[in-house]
């Protein structure tokens, strides 16, 4: 095993792999079921003999899903879709897509001619004309293939954020650092600048000495970013992280509440639920 096959992210990619592979499969089966049934109901409906015909046609076809899905990790790994390549790249996945439907037509074919005998007792039969076979599959495939390609790409992009997390949470505990995503930049900025957080819808909006940050993670992320830098912050509220060594005072409004001044002015809510978190239980 090279250096390369055990570096985080050829890590990541693999198990992100693992996890989409599970998902067609689910995926695949869960099509094979509800249009196999379909076909059922719609021939009874019709008056026409209910066999297994509809089970071994669909899932010849499904089968064969499975073996051309193999060319759409291959493709995105030499030719990943980003906002700065797409227009390079989703041509080559249109193209991709061809070949994934090639691979399925053919092998669908296969599994049927060899399967009607086997376990219906009489031979495969269709028409291969371009539009009533070839054109009619490929729109289906072609769907079939966005679909899946998604699968791979959420996959993906779901333990590359895993491998962010982690970084921002080893720079935080090592340096004392945080490593916020605002809008298309990357900011770092010291624990103990930190006055102030708030949650805003999914962003948490950072209020420094000299300026505020809008960054894209949750504050129950950034509460644990500043956990484990070991920083005196604390969660005051649900939607509310301060610094206690910036508190001016605390003042009770009643329930349990408390309204919290910090020292640049800042009036925060303190929720009860969180009373215990306060310098001295206030």
């Amino acid at each position: 095993m090279s250096k390369h096959d055990l570096h985080p992210e050829a890590l990541a990619d693999r198990k992100a792999g693992r996890l989409a592979w599970g998902v067609a499969v689910l995926m695949t089966i869960a099509s094979w079921i509800v249009l196999s049934s379909s076909v059922q109901t719609d021939m009874a409906r019709m008056g026409q003999s209910v066999g297994l015909e509809a089970w071994v046609r669909e899932g010849a076809s499904h089968v064969a899903t499975l073996f051309a899905i193999a060319v759409i990790p291959l493709a995105l790994n030499r030719f990943p879709v980003t906002p700065q390549n797409w227009k390079r790249t989703i041509p080559l996945h249109i193209l991709n897509s061809l070949i994934f439907s090639g691979i399925h037509l053919a092998l669908m074919i296969l599994f049927r001619v060899i399967a009607y005998p086997a376990l219906l007792g009489y031979a495969y039969e269709t028409d291969y004309s371009f539009e009533a076979f070839w054109l009619y599959e490929y729109r289906k495939d072609a769907y079939s293939y966005v679909l899946l390609t998604l699968a791979f790409a959420i996959c993906r992009s779901l333990e590359q954020s895993k491998l962010e997390v982690a970084a921002a949470k080893a720079d935080a505990k090592r340096d004392g650092r945080l490593t916020l995503k605002c809008g298309g930049r990357t900011i770092l900025i010291n624990t103990g600048d930190v006055i102030h957080a708030s949650a805003a819808s999914n962003y948490v909006e950072v209020t420094t000495p000299h300026s505020t940050h809008l960054a894209r993670l949750t504050l129950s992320g950034l509460e644990t970013l500043l956990q484990a830098a070991g920083t005196s912050h604390i969660r005051v509220h649900r939607s509310h992280i301060v610094n206690s060594d910036r508190i001016r005072e605390i003042t009770p409004i009643g329930d349990g509440n408390v309204s919290i001044e910090l020292d640049n002015g800042i009036v925060v809510p303190g929720s009860r639920n969180y009373r215990s978190q306060l310098p001295d239980a206030a």
